[in-house]
């Protein structure tokens, strides 16, 4: 029986890779734990190369793509590669090249402006700095990338290696016991997922009172709490690779009446605000109940 993840999944991995501009002072670590008459190995000095400002743009991407590929995927087993539906793969691909450009781009304009940065850290440091640190300009370019790369999940009878019937059959079985272990858990963290939003939208709703002639507002919230469960909907429907009916039936239901009222009308209407939170404390209920 061939495995969904075969069917309606790749494997995706998002590797970055850029000059952390740190680098271990050995003296200045000496020097330190000295003066405090501390052993050797009481603590390390750890110079930060390039001022934090010159490395934003790319750290930003950096993060913002290690984030947007956590959203878009769900866990597999080595903590590597994670599970991307291929339903979501064109707004995925999409979404990628644009990171890689701009990645690119902001790795450019750190290339271009590398001496300027050695040139101020030459001040900031003071005695502390050292040329040799440095990697040289002609090499910093090169220590920056943007990769991903998409790969077919396993088969668990796709073995092209000689060993004896015995031993195959026996990979075998353990590939297909590890696929089905890691579909199981995959398939709880949409699950996961539902009982972190809509358990928010419980909480703040339930807390909020509007504003009177005498008081503020209390427990506001932004309309983000609406947004945020619109845009986990169609994140439901790709990850449900086992077209599961109890989650698909939640996904409808999380649409339907909790997606419906904008943030403003739920804080205006207390029929409506009353309304959505007892939706959404039952969705929790059946969320929870589908953890286990």
């Amino acid at each position: 029986m061939t495995n969904p993840l075969q069917q309606k999944a790749v494997l995706s991995n998002v590797t970055i890779r850029h000059w952390t501009g740190r680098k271990l002072d050995k003296k200045i670590t000496d020097e330190v734990n000295q003066q405090h008459n501390a052993e050797a190995d009481a603590g390390r000095y750890n110079k930060l190369l390039i001022s934090r400002e010159a490395f934003a743009e790319v750290f930003s991407i950096n993060n913002a793509a290690r984030a947007a590929h956590h959203v878009m995927t769900l866990p597999w087993f080595d903590e590597g590669s994670r599970i991307l539906p291929t339903s979501m793969y064109d707004d995925f691909a999409k979404r990628f090249r644009e990171f890689r450009s701009d990645f690119d781009a902001a790795a450019d304009r750190f290339d271009t402006n590398y001496p300027n940065y050695v040139n101020a850290a030459r001040k900031r440091l003071n005695s502390m700095f050292r040329a040799e640190d440095y990697p040289s300009p002609s090499r910093v370019r090169s220590m920056f990338s943007f990769d991903v790369s998409i790969l077919p999940c396993p088969d668990g009878n796709d073995f092209r290696v000689s060993l004896a019937k015995e031993h195959l059959d026996d990979l075998r079985t353990d590939v297909e016991k590890r696929m089905q272990a890691t579909l199981e858990d995959a398939m709880k963290e949409p699950v996961r997922r539902i009982i972190g939003v809509v358990d928010r939208m419980v909480i703040r709703l339930k807390g909020y009172k509007p504003a009177t002639d005498k008081k503020r507002a209390e427990g506001t919230f932004r309309d983000s709490l609406v947004e945020n469960i619109r845009e986990l909907v169609p994140l439901l429907e790709s990850f449900n690779l086992t077209d599961d009916k109890a989650l698909a039936a939640l996904t409808k239901r999380i649409a339907k009446e909790l997606c419906e009222s904008d943030a403003d009308v739920l804080r205006e209407d207390e029929k409506t605000r009353k309304a959505v939170a007892k939706a959404a404390e039952e969705i929790l209920k059946q969320a929870n109940a589908l953890m286990g």
